[in-house]
């Protein structure tokens, strides 16, 4: 397995269907499948040639899933002559994409991943005009319904779109608006079942980054269902990483990064879509802020899900729910533990995790109270401080959890004093982080934010 091969690449209309081929020499095939169902059947020949320059890049990227069974030094493209840009971008992509699992693996990749450059011209991007409309990714959780409640509040032109969506997903959708989810786009990516048989049989396995691989597919979507913006909900505080290892910070969330989001809508609007927007709309929040708009919206309280047992890869092994025994459910039961009443959070999780001392362990990573930060979407170990802290002032006090480990933080001696709840709620809204917003979204997120001061 010495040579990973990028095979083939091509859109069927009829069937709306992108497959993308990939191979190691004399070695297992896979095909994987990625439906649009309801697209548009009636593009023109400039739309029909960004389409497929955006099915290359699609190809390129998705790979990452195949490519990470062994990791060989070898790649080979053979559908299409690579540029250096290209090279550059997706060498970048899969090195820090494939971070976690590097240290999962304990494999450093540095001197590993190589994209071999083939041509000496420049990619030229597409300049089709696309419709001035945006889509909102929803996730089941609550950063995509709070992106989406801002658009709502302010009558902006969008749409929702999910890639898999499950009851989860799709429960979030029609907490919002029952005529909004009908009108919804559903994507659905097929990996091929010979990558789950290879990992039984003991190839590498580990974390890639999804959101990275999902806004390759959106972007190719906005070819084929009509919209020119891509609004995420991914926070400030998405761009900390985890720890140190093989010379590059390890970052769980790293095409979740604004760092990745940046890269990302320069390189598709270099090389593809030159009319192609894509950003963050909560990037100037952390997870507290986030958390704090999220209560306002109760509605959402009994249908969102953020454990990511719901969203296994493998549909087989879901579970759908709260686990309340993973980084996921601690964090998010911490972060709306000052904002949502006690015993509403209680009933929403199933149970009081801050009085649940098997969870002792879990919460002192999310604290910096040992370890390193999970590798999980979860808000930075500062603001998981100052909540801990600032719970010690209202009825959360009396958690065992809560009494346990507040001494030690100011045994750590921090400057990290408890606010009350509003006051809280005030620092944590207001703007921390650089970010990539369109001035009129700006706009909109302030007066929502100010609306729930």
């Amino acid at each position: 397995m010495d040579t990973f091969i990028f095979k083939s690449a091509t859109y069927d209309e009829s069937s709306q269907t992108i497959l993308l081929g990939y191979s190691y020499e004399n070695g297992p095939e896979f095909v994987e499948k990625i439906e649009f169902p309801d697209c548009r059947t009636d593009l023109n020949d400039q739309e029909k040639e960004a389409l497929e320059k955006e099915i290359v890049q699609l190809h390129l990227a998705a790979g990452i899933s195949y490519y990470k069974a062994y990791c060989p030094k070898n790649i080979r493209v053979d559908n299409h002559a690579l540029t250096k840009e290209e090279a550059d971008f997706f060498f970048k992509f899969y090195r820090h994409g494939l971070g976690e699992f590097s240290v999962e693996n304990d494999i450093d990749l540095s001197g590993i991943i190589r994209f071999p450059v083939t041509s000496n011209y420049h990619l030229t991007p597409s300049k089709i005009t696309l419709p001035k409309k945006a889509v909102v990714p929803i996730g089941g959780g609550k950063d995509s319904v709070v992106s989406l409640e801002v658009l709502v509040n302010a009558n902006m032109p969008h749409q929702m779109i999910a890639i898999n969506a499950g009851p989860p997903i799709k429960n979030a959708m029609k907490a919002g608006s029952e005529n909004a989810a009908e009108n919804a786009i559903h994507i659905r990516r097929t990996l091929d079942p010979a990558l789950f048989a290879l990992n039984d049989e003991g190839a590498m396995n580990g974390h890639v980054p999804i959101t990275g691989i999902l806004s390759f597919i959106m972007a190719c979507g906005a070819i084929l269902y009509g919209y020119d913006s891509v609004v995420m909900s991914n926070e400030g505080s998405a761009s900390e990483g985890n720890m140190e290892f093989a010379g590059i910070e390890v970052n769980h969330q790293y095409s979740k990064s604004l760092e990745f989001e940046l890269d990302f809508e320069k390189y598709i609007r270099k090389t593809t879509l030159s009319n192609f927007h894509y950003f963050s709309l909560l990037r100037p929040l952390n997870e507290t802020g986030i958390a704090a708009l999220f209560a306002t919206l109760p509605h959402y309280f009994d249908v969102f899900k953020s454990c990511n047992r719901n969203f296994h890869i493998d549909e087989g092994v879901r579970q759908y729910g709260w686990c309340c025994d993973c980084p996921k459910c601690r964090f998010v039961f911490l972060a709306l533990s000052p904002f949502i009443a006690k015993d509403r959070l209680n009933e929403i999780f199933g149970k009081n995790m801050l009085n649940d001392m098997s969870q002792e362990d879990g919460f002192r990573e999310l604290c910096g109270l040992k370890g390193h930060k999970p590798f999980e979407c979860v808000g930075e170990i500062e603001e998981c401080q100052y909540i801990l802290k600032t719970l010690t002032t209202t009825d959360r006090a009396t958690d065992q959890l809560v009494k346990k480990l507040t001494p030690e933080l100011d045994a750590l001696g921090l400057d990290i004093k408890p606010m009350t709840i509003d006051e809280l709620r005030a620092t944590a809204l207001n703007f921390k982080y650089e970010h990539n917003i369109p001035p009129h979204f700006l706009e909109h997120l302030n007066e929502f934010i100010s609306a729930r001061k």
